[in-house]
């Protein structure tokens, strides 16, 4: 029996805004290991307290080595400098409720990809090619898509970090769980994507739902994960939080390819990692 041929976009200007996106994130390239610090910070009344994770990304597999130990718990004494050095100064300056001076280990110690997709990677094949759609937007490649998985509308044109960017809104077609992205930012120069909602973050059950506003920034020529905040309140072990902030702070390339710790301390289930894409990419 031959598959029914997928409706067509109701917004075709939309959909190839949103086919370029996934180009330029499947086309981004990343130093063979990349070294940053995660911070996880929760505001509970009035005040943010978190801890910060030395982390390792191999690219291209996305393998992440995370150390167990924060870098608050490896201080000895703690040096209550340190938060004015981080950061959290956006935020303001984060004192702990319950835990001691560096705060609870808030969802777990980390293993999170400063690369990661968020599933934007596309199961398709491109290339580069003259525009033949007729719509008289920007070339930097043709895609052929295997299914859609978003019905995807044009919002409008907004500023993001003094950038232009269409604003795209995004209705998963069907399995809502894994295909989480409600909200795009896309550049409208490069097609890179600076900002996105997504309903749902990460595998741990106290943060499975709700929606999180998520930052790319630049670095050279990559695009990395800047931040994952939360758009409402919610509980886990450690109480309830009216916000939880993930920011990811001093990413470089590691030429020496450091792996030398992170591999003890913690079991599995103390861990948060981003779910697993169905399709290829990240």
């Amino acid at each position: 029996m031959t598959a029914p041929t997928p409706a067509p976009s109701p917004d075709p200007r939309a959909e190839d805004i949103f086919a370029r996106t996934r180009v330029a994130f499947a086309a981004r390239a990343y130093p063979s290991t990349i070294k940053y610090g995660i911070r996880i910070s929760g505001l509970r009344n009035g005040a943010w307290t978190g801890r910060t994770y030395d982390a390792f990304e191999h690219w291209p597999e996305g393998t992440v080595v995370a150390r167990s130990i924060s870098e608050e718990e490896a201080a000895n004494p703690y040096k209550p400098p340190f938060f004015a050095k981080s950061i959290l100064q956006n935020f303001g300056p984060p004192t702990a409720q319950n835990g001691g001076p560096q705060g609870p280990h808030i969802l777990g110690y980390p293993k999170l990809a400063v690369s990661y997709t968020f599933g934007l990677t596309p199961r398709t094949t491109f290339e580069t090619a003259p525009d033949a759609t007729g719509t008289g937007l920007r070339t930097i490649g043709s895609v052929r898509a295997v299914s859609r998985t978003y019905d995807v509308r044009l919002a409008g044109e907004e500023s993001v970090d003094g950038s232009a960017c269409w604003h795209l809104t995004l209705r998963p077609v069907g399995n809502p769980g894994t295909y989480r992205v409600r909200d795009l930012w896309v550049d409208e120069q490069s097609y890179q994507t600076r900002k996105l909602v997504t309903d749902g973050n990460f595998t741990r059950k106290e943060t499975g739902s709700g929606l999180w506003t998520v930052t790319y920034s630049q670095s050279g020529d990559a695009w990395y994960l800047a931040s994952e905040i939360s758009q409402a309140p919610f509980s886990d072990e450690t109480g309830r939080y009216d916000q939880i902030a993930v920011q990811f702070i001093g990413v470089s390339a590691d030429p020496h390819e450091n792996l030398d710790f992170g591999l003890s301390g913690s079991i599995e289930d103390d861990v948060i990692v981003e779910p697993a894409d169905s399709a290829p990419g990240r």
